[in-house]
């Protein structure tokens, strides 16, 4: 093999989409994304071309390695978006010369924070990516409630609830930085996002980060639930997830890569009616 490393910025997208789909061909999830759907992940998930690496066998294109940056308060953060190699060069040991050259990519530009995610299933991904640096961080539930949790809307006597666009909640100290690259603030927007807030004598309590679908003067159709926030305040957690989520109706909640270490909240929501699904991930970072 002679295995040599080029931007993905220096391919034209046509090509990039045909390697991103033969790259997952046969995993424990395959994607097989349309050409615009693939397109469209570099603009919605804050992914570059410029900051992606294709790797060659001679003329060849065998593997990549999608990347993203970020800066939060001064800090900039790394995500690995995707990592592929095609079928017939799996099981060679290239993984960890793909994601070296990965790395170098983003130590250049002095990233702080690098991460990513990967199926809790697959154990020799995460075992690539602990031999490469990373460490597990905890790990990511996809929860569901498709059905009425309450007959009635909870009673905010004593509280205040706000709702603000996601986008006024960055930079604040609402939520966390350092989180799975696609429930931040700087994401959700794109569609439909919202921070919503729960407060007691000006306080906040709790705040969760969520982006809700539904058409311009109808009810929602969907809620997915991707942070939350919160003082230890119980009643006003239950409070603020049975509005923020509109346990009154009947629709589709689901959670998007929720950090199972925010216990209090997971605990809260399986007692309301949600159930677990057979999807998981590990969210891993590395520090440099």
């Amino acid at each position: 093999m002679n295995i040599s490393y080029k931007l993905m910025s220096s391919v034209s997208f046509e090509e990039a989409h045909v390697l991103f789909n033969r790259g997952f061909e046969g995993y424990l999830v395959p994607m097989n994304l349309s050409f615009d759907t693939f397109v469209s992940r570099f603009g919605n998930d804050g992914l570059s071309p410029a900051l992606s690496i294709v790797a060659y066998d001679g003329t060849d294109p065998i593997g990549f390695v999608l990347q993203g940056i970020r800066e939060v308060d001064g800090q900039k953060i790394s995500w690995n978006g995707g990592t592929g190699i095609i079928p017939e060069y799996r099981g060679r040991k290239l993984g960890y010369s793909l994601m070296v050259e990965a790395e170098k990519i983003i130590k250049e530009r002095n990233v702080s924070v690098a991460t990513l995610e990967a199926l809790s299933e697959n154990k020799a991904a995460i075992s690539l990516y602990e031999k490469c640096g990373y460490k597990v961080e905890d790990d990511l539930l996809f929860l569901r409630a498709n059905e009425m949790l309450d007959s009635k809307e909870p009673d905010l006597t004593g509280y205040e609830m706000k709702r603000i666009p996601a986008t006024q909640s960055i930079g604040s100290d609402l939520f966390p930085s350092i989180v799975p690259w696609q429930t931040d603030a700087s994401n959700t927007p794109k569609i439909g996002g919202e921070a919503v807030v729960i407060s007691k004598n000006g306080e906040v309590q709790a705040a969760c980060l969520i982006r809700k679908k539904c058409v311009y003067g109808d009810k929602a159709e969907s809620i997915t639930l991707f942070q939350v926030k919160e003082n230890g305040n119980e009643d006003a957690l239950s409070k603020l997830l049975a509005y923020a989520l509109e346990y009154d109706q009947s629709i589709n909640r689901t959670t998007y890569n929720f950090l199972k270490g925010n216990g209090r909240v997971v605990s809260s929501l399986l007692a309301s009616g949600f159930e677990k699904t057979t999807i998981s991930q590990v969210f891993m970072t590395k520090f440099y």
